[in-house]
């Protein structure tokens, strides 16, 4: 293993049972090709003193369970959730070595990427308004807007994204709970929707917004998923746009939540007028041009960012959410193989970049 090139891929692995492993066999091959030894590995799995790690390597159509030295590079595809804190520990240790690149660090929630896009004079516009979810700014922004909605700071796939809306002599909430199946309540008094929303956001922390309408005239909710992602010379670039169009009983787009992935200018041509199309891409590169940069300038080096983009029924353009360990399946449901193989190849390319660059530990600025 002497002089070899390494990368590995941190993920949550349960012995030879890990997700994704069609997306991590073909990061391998990639790998091979560029001379890089990919293996998957768990942080709970590293002995710091022996400066070795158990993982699983991808070799003769099998994966095989070995023992490596630490890889130079890391690619952190920990997904946050219920277990994370089990592995925040190990993963930080690994951040902190000095002798381990990452290839980025995961941001570490929407209300941390809220705050730091705020700052930006250019990004704010295209911002919706945005709290930490109490009941008192809930009953200001119902007096303000038609609906608001409220989301966990840290969650994925659409779970437990609801909507609350308030009419003269009704409250109704509607969206999707925590196993991110539709649910829909009606109550006749603020204090059972309040009872309610007290039990469904116990033991987490939600953001609130006002609710956005965004979906198509016939109440299709759909959104823009941009994919950027550092190139083998380390810089920003565009690997592919699509439109994710969600269930009409649904006010989320989330592929996981029954969604389905379109071509993005057919898809607006379809609902806007051409007038209004060419103003919402213009938009759209704007934001791809600045939010990457500015978002890794205040938090660190970033590898990839899915950049979730919502456009309401007047054309207006709104950031809805930034995610560092995106999916990439979009690309492969609209048959856009260009994109899907870019997806694919760029993290190993920037890992190349990386090692040919010698660009050690983390580097964070304004932390």
């Amino acid at each position: 293993m002497a002089g070899t090139k390494t990368l590995g891929i941190m993920a949550i692995c349960n012995g030879p049972h890990f997700l994704e492993k069609a997306y991590y066999k073909k990061l391998t091959l990639i790998g091979r090709k560029l001379g890089i030894r990919v293996f998957v590995f768990s942080p709970r799995h590293v002995d710091f003193e022996a400066r070795q790690v158990t993982g699983f390597a991808y070799r003769q159509g099998i994966w095989q369970r070995k023992t490596f030295p630490l890889p130079q590079v890391i690619y952190d595809r920990v997904f946050i959730g219920p277990h994370y804190r089990q592995y925040k520990p190990f993963i930080e240790k690994l951040q902190n070595d000095p002798e381990i690149t990452f290839l980025g660090r995961g941001l570490s929630g929407k209300w941390q990427v809220y705050k730091i896009l705020s700052q930006s004079p250019e990004l704010e516009k295209w911002l919706p308004e945005t709290h930490p979810f109490s009941f008192v700014r809930l009953r200001d922004m119902l007096e303000r807007y038609d609906a608001a909605v409220i989301k966990p700071m840290a969650g994925t796939h659409g779970r437990s994204v609801i909507r609350i809306a308030k009419s003269e002599n009704k409250y109704e909430v509607s969206g999707r709970d925590r196993q991110n199946q539709p649910m829909q309540k009606i109550f006749k008094t603020s204090r059972g929707m309040q009872l309610f929303l007290k039990n469904f956001t116990a033991g987490r922390k939600f953001l609130l917004q006002p609710y956005l309408h965004l979906h198509t005239p016939d109440g299709t909710p759909f959104d823009v998923r941009v994919l950027v992602q550092k190139n083998g010379i380390g810089q920003w670039q565009t690997t592919g746009k699509a439109v994710r169009a969600g269930d009409k009983t649904s006010i989320t787009s989330n592929l996981h939540g029954g969604g389905r992935a379109l071509p993005l200018s057919d898809f607006l041509a379809e609902y806007y007028t051409e007038e209004q199309q060419q103003a919402i891409e213009e938009e759209l590169d704007q934001i791809i041009e600045q939010l990457p940069p500015f978002l890794e300038e205040y938090h660190g080096r970033l590898v990839e960012l899915g950049i979730d983009i919502g456009i309401d029924t007047d054309g207006q353009v709104w950031i809805i959410e930034v995610n560092s360990k995106p999916g990439r399946t979009v690309f492969r449901q609209i048959n856009d193989q260009k994109a899907r193989l870019r997806s694919l190849t760029q993290p190993v390319s920037y890992a190349h970049y990386l090692m040919k660059e010698h660009v050690g530990g983390y580097q964070a600025w304004n932390l």
